[in-house]
Order: C-alpha cells, then sequence, then structure tokens
C-alpha cells in the first residue's frame, strides 16, 4: 500500500474526526469515504509497523515552516508567534443533538457524554 495515502488518511483523521490508528483500523475507515476519495481499498486503513505520523517528525520544522507560510497567504496573517491547540469537550442535555459531537475516549471521564473536538 502506498505510503501517501496511508498518510493522506490518518492526516484527514486527526482533522475531522481524531482517534488512534487502532480506531482508524478497526472502526472509523469503513464509516467514512476515505476509500472513495483516496480511490484504494481496506488495506489502506491496516495498522503499520511504524506510526507514518511518528516518521514525519524529522520533517517537522520543513511542515511547520510550510503551515506558517500558508497561514499567512491565506489570512494576510502577521504574527511573532503561532500557537495551535487541541482539545475536546463534553456536552450534555439538549446541545447532544450537534451532529458533530460524538461518543469516545473523554480526558474528563464523561464517557456517557458525546463531545466535540476543538483546534484553536
Amino acid at each position: 500500500m502506498s505510503a501517501a495515502k496511508v498518510l493522506q488518511l490518518l492526516v484527514v483523521n486527526r482533522l475531522i474526526d481524531p482517534g488512534s490508528e487502532f480506531r482508524v483500523h478497526r472502526q472509523w475507515f469503513d464509516q467514512s469515504a476515505m476509500a472513495e476519495l483516496l480511490q484504494t481499498d481496506f488495506a489502506v486503513a491496516e495498522r503499520p509497523p511504524v506510526s507514518l505520523l511518528d516518521r514525519l517528525l524529522e520533517h517537522k520544522a520543513a511542515l511547520f515552516q510550510h503551515l506558517r507560510e500558508r497561514w499567512q497567504d491565506l489570512f494576510q496573517a502577521q504574527f511573532d508567534v503561532l500557537l495551535y491547540d487541541l482539545t475536546t469537550i463534553y456536552i450534555e442535555g439538549e446541545r447532544e443533538e450537534i451532529p458533530k459531537a460524538k461518543y469516545g475516549y473523554s480526558r474528563a471521564r464523561r464517557f456517557d457524554c458525546k463531545q466535540v473536538a476543538i483546534a484553536l
């Protein structure tokens, strides 16, 4: 299987439905349209022996530079420091009907509540 397609799958998963590679392999891929989007089969979701995202670490500086330049180009942003954070919040009550809210791992140990991932 193409490492590029595996990487695309993992990056898209991390952006729209963060979870472990194990969950991508066991659940998420079959419930998504990634097979059609990547024009591939389930083999792309099989767990690689070493995480491809871990292999990106040697390219971290170049990736950050590229993303920073794209951010500046897209939004004409001027900044000295660019910070990125990813967190989740759990939802109770009527707000549980939010379509993007899903059950999943909860650091707050609220497995009874749906949650939303927020990137800032």
